[in-house]
């Protein structure tokens, strides 16, 4: 396309003055952008890239490129040379030619290395490309402002050389002739290369459309540059309708040209979906205006996708239409996104700690405007700092919604005050130590408190139970001193193992006394242990004579040692006996799950 225009173009003395003034050029202001306009070429030039002097550095005795030390003569030289062989040579149109020379450092590299220490760096770079051709399409992409990862899959496979693309060229001047700087042009190129291959008119007509819209020239070309699939295919449809409901509620052009940000992909499917959900929830034509005026992030953030997000996300909570406009129009000036991930956190924390479904939706029906701005602490750090239970943050929370802005990531939490209720725990708490003589005076109370972690009125309870299943009291505050953790089980639990004990095992009752930890154990340790030593009595191999306390007190280690590995099926059987007691565990959590579910629904 560009090579029938070579020797017209060096016969004329206008292009040798120009080639001149090229040659001419300042080394102090190589790295400035030009501002050269050439009435007729169709082009314009742009500000240099900055990304394409990232590999650049700069000494007093030249810049370095990529390991190579070049001074600022030869680089004016070798823009020069490269200049003429693109413009003069091939017949590339000036500001093409000019920002393939300057802004294609990769394409620079190779001859510079071999050529760099000769005293005539132009003719020696002039006569290099004249016998070393090099793919023009790797040097364009890079002067549009693409890196190596993102044309490496671009580069057609069976072409070398820009006007062998005849379609690409004539709509890459489509977009350039219609405003669009040359560097925007590779990000349109990166996300809807298929434009590129459009024929007869196509893209021109695509654009024309918009125009048809009302939008400015300048609207279109930022448009194009934001949402570059707006050209392919019938995606205009939605850009078309979401400008129309723009319109028809007061907003013009230059408004939606401003709130465009270049770095951000855009899905006008979504857009068109959270304005038509916004109306949906109630807002008129002036209320729509007012709220998209005040936060326009909520239609141009991600697309809208998060305001879709929160939406449903207090639906679920039960608030109502009105309830969710209300949040719209107190809503902070905050990102979106960040928003709902704060909203997120809160009610992660309130779930963790227990909170009931119905009680966490009423919160947020009346709070989410602004604890949608607070990052929580962590439920743990809440539950330590606060010195409290899960149940009286909760309460406290309910109480007050409000006290949950004292405990955002970076502030200093006051411990709560004592309930009347734990104090009234404490105190019966002491009475009961001190009536079974467990402490003999208030100075032990503290250290005895770290023992039992339960209310002062079930640790009477599950003492009088185990008292009740036939055993002597004094036995039992015996038992207690050795084994306080006895009292941390519930009464169906201490019920559950005594009738295993007495029932399946066949043990006496007073067998506690002598080992009371049997009641601090886990059920399913216990049935392990004792299926595993059934199983070795019937092989003979163990001595009838070991006492509960031998079986269920020894060390892990031990009882491998002492029963399992006694027999050599032993290891197979123990594994066995593990998986199927884990498995009845399950089959119990499962169905205790399932029946709380039922209960509550």
């Amino acid at each position: 396309m560009f090579r029938h225009c070579g020797s017209r173009i060096m016969r004329n003395p206008r292009v040798t003055s120009l080639l001149k003034w090229v040659s001419g050029t300042s080394a102090e202001n190589e790295l400035k952008p030009y501002k050269t306009l050439v009435s007729g070429s169709g082009f314009r030039c742009i500000a240099q890239n900055p990304r394409f002097f990232a590999t650049r550095r700069f000494s007093e005795s030249g810049e370095i490129v990529n390991g190579i030390r070049i001074r600022p003569s030869v680089r004016k030289k070798a823009e020069a040379a490269f200049f003429d062989y693109f413009y003069v040579t091939k017949g590339f149109p000036f500001l093409v030619a000019e920002c393939m020379s300057r802004t294609a450092p990769a394409f620079l590299e190779n001859p510079l290395k071999k050529l760099n220490a000769r005293a005539d760096i132009g003719k020696s770079i002039s006569e290099y490309l004249l016998f070393h051709p090099m793919n023009e399409f790797v040097i364009f992409f890079e002067s549009l402002g693409l890196k190596q990862t993102e044309y490496r899959n671009l580069l057609p496979g069976d072409k070398m050389f820009l006007d062998e693309d005849y379609l690409m060229l004539e709509n890459y001047h489509i977009l350039y002739n219609y405003g669009i700087a040359h560097e925007k042009i590779g990000k349109i190129y990166k996300e809807a290369t298929e434009i590129f291959g459009y024929k007869n008119g196509a893209l021109a007509s695509k654009i024309g459309a918009y125009e048809d819209l009302g939008l400015s020239k300048t609207c279109v070309s930022k448009l194009m540059v934001c949402s570059p699939s707006v050209l392919i295919g019938d995606r205009n449809v939605e850009l078309a309708n979401v400008i129309e409901i723009l319109k028809s509620i007061g907003f013009d052009d230059n408004w939606l040209e401003e709130r465009l940000l270049e770095d951000e992909p855009y899905d006008w499917s979504i857009v068109l979906r959270t304005m038509n959900l916004l109306r949906e929830i109630g807002f008129d034509k002036d209320e729509l205006c007012g709220l998209i005026r005040k936060h326009p992030r909520l239609i141009f953030e991600s697309s809208g996708d998060w305001t879709l997000i929160l939406v449903g996300f207090q639906t679920k909570l039960g608030s109502s239409k009105t309830e969710i406009q209300s949040l719209f129009q107190t809503l902070p000036q905050i990102e979106v996104g960040k928003f709902v991930s704060n909203l997120r956190g809160c009610f992660l924390l309130l779930n963790e700690l227990e909170m009931k479904p119905g009680q966490i939706g009423k919160i947020f029906h009346t709070h989410s405007w602004w604890l949608g701005t607070c990052i929580l602490k962590s439920c743990l750090t809440l539950i330590n700092n606060l010195n409290a239970g899960k149940r009286r943050i909760c309460q406290v929370i309910l109480e007050n919604p409000e006290e949950m802005k004292k405990w955002t990531l970076l502030s200093e939490i006051q411990r709560l005050p004592r309930s009347e209720e734990k104090i009234k725990s404490e105190k019966m708490k002491i009475q009961f130590l001190l009536g079974i003589q467990y402490v003999e005076d208030l100075k032990d109370i503290d250290r005895a408190f770290k023992d039992f972690r339960c209310k002062g009125s079930e640790l009477r309870k599950r003492y009088d139970f185990i008292v009740s299943l036939g055993l002597n009291e004094k036995d039992v505050r015996k038992m207690v001193k050795a084994r306080p953790q006895i009292l941390n089980r519930g009464t169906d639990i201490i019920q559950a193992k005594v009738d295993y004990l007495v029932k399946e095992l066949g043990y006496p009752l007073s067998s506690l006394v002598d080992f009371p930890a049997y009641l601090a154990m886990s059920l399913e340790l216990i049935k392990l242990r004792f299926s595993m030593y059934a199983w070795v009595k019937e092989k003979e191999k163990a001595d009838l004579k070991f006492t509960m306390g031998t079986i269920l007190g020894s060390p892990r280690k031990y009882f491998v040692k002492r029963f399992v590995n006694r027999h050599p099926e032993g290891p197979k059987h123990w594994a066995d006996l593990k998986k199927r007691i884990q498995s009845r565990v399950d089959e119990h959590h499962e169905d205790t799950n399932q029946n709380q579910e039922n209960i509550q629904t």
